[in-house]
């Protein structure tokens, strides 16, 4: 495919990956129901199929993360990388942690705002400020940053590891052998660095064919390996067999890649490029209004699944707006928050970062 569909198709994954991510905290059947959730239909499917529907979309951001750094890669790239992730990774990361850290201490303190927030009072301390900054305490949404974060420094372990494609397929079964023994990393998730490194291998060894334009041909090996996916996510809650969920989240979206007729996809609108933002945002205005229309339709089961099924595009509107605000009257506090990325205009630098 020609550069510009790839990099279109890539935009329209990001965005269909945000909505997803805004899906699956969208979940609001404890808010409303209480006690009585638990066991509710409304209850089993939030926290069944659409779940596993939408957790999709952290796997395919990895992956997506994954091919675009290595796509190109040279070792006299590195370093220009590992730069340019300073700003559009490590200080975002640092920056979003203390806000939600510090949004949280002081609405701990103020009335009614502690109830809609969970916390009360809140003691300030410099360990929970660091633990917050470096660990995401007070962000856990953000455990996807730190796992990237950590894989763009193993960026030159991976690429030795990923070079040669015989060692990269040795890599990948030594990867998947681990998922089925159950082996577990200090800081470094197991599946997160398994899907990682497929995008990896894809990148180094397969681009001629994950960029080749679509066909009939990989419209229906993407079909086939989308449903393989379904069937290892359908193993997995009837058989709780945990390989089989890290089965299916690298076949998913492996499978819809292919599946996309990238010359059937409309041009971007701006407002699908502040995917970040939306990314590191959502979760505040996504739990208060769920908390909000609890406290005034408690109970109400129409109420929280019509809510619950319109908050992709509810919390991604918001965002939207609050991120038209911030470029207008703060742009350089804009550019903080979103790591350089554009949220008008598509910004592509040497190795595809927005």
């Amino acid at each position: 495919m020609e550069e510009r569909d790839f990099r279109k198709k890539v935009g329209w994954f990001q965005f269909i990956c945000c909505l997803l991510v805004i899906f699956n905290h969208a979940g609001n059947a404890d808010l409303f129901l209480g006690e009585a959730a638990v066991g509710h239909p409304l209850w089993a499917f939030q926290n069944g199929p659409a779940l596993e529907a939408a957790r999709a979309s952290i796997p395919c951001f990895l992956m997506l993360s994954g091919y675009l750094f290595y796509r190109n890669f040279t070792w006299k790239d590195l370093v220009g990388k590992w730069k340019r992730r300073v700003a559009s990774l490590l200080i975002p990361y640092l920056v979003w942690n203390l806000l939600y850290y510090f949004g949280y201490l002081a609405a701990s303190h103020i009335p009614y705002l502690n109830v809609v927030v969970n916390r009360w009072n809140l003691p300030f301390s410099i360990p929970g400020l660091i633990r917050a900054a470096l660990l995401y305490e007070a962000n856990p949404v953000f455990w996807f940053m730190f796992q990237l974060l950590l894989l763009t420094v193993l960026a030159p372990v991976l690429y030795l590891l990923m070079e040669h494609a015989l060692i990269g397929v040795f890599w990948l079964g030594l990867l998947f052998w681990g998922i089925v023994s159950g082996v577990q990393l200090p800081w470094l998730n197991l599946d997160a660095l398994t899907y990682y490194s497929v995008a990896v291998f894809a990148a180094l060894h397969g681009r001629a064919f994950a960029e080749s334009g679509w066909d009939q041909y990989r419209g229906v090996l993407g079909m086939e390996l989308t449903v393989l996916g379904a069937v290892y996510a359908a193993d997995y809650y009837l058989h709780s067999r945990i390989p089989s969920v890290v089965f299916s989240r690298c076949l998913a979206p492996v499978g819809l890649w292919l599946l996309v007729d990238e010359r059937r996809l409309p041009e971007r609108k701006p407002f699908m490029e502040c995917t970040f933002f939306v990314y590191a945002f959502h979760f505040l205005p996504v739990r208060l209004a769920n908390k909000l229309a609890a406290m005034a339709f408690s109970g109400n089961v129409f109420i929280a699944a019509a809510l619950y099924l319109l908050m992709p595009a509810i919390g991604y509107m918001v965002c939207w707006q609050a991120a038209k605000l911030l470029k207008r009257f703060v742009p350089q506090v804009w550019r903080v928050l979103c790591g350089g990325r554009g949220a008008a205009a598509v910004s592509v630098s040497k190795d595809g970062e927005r």
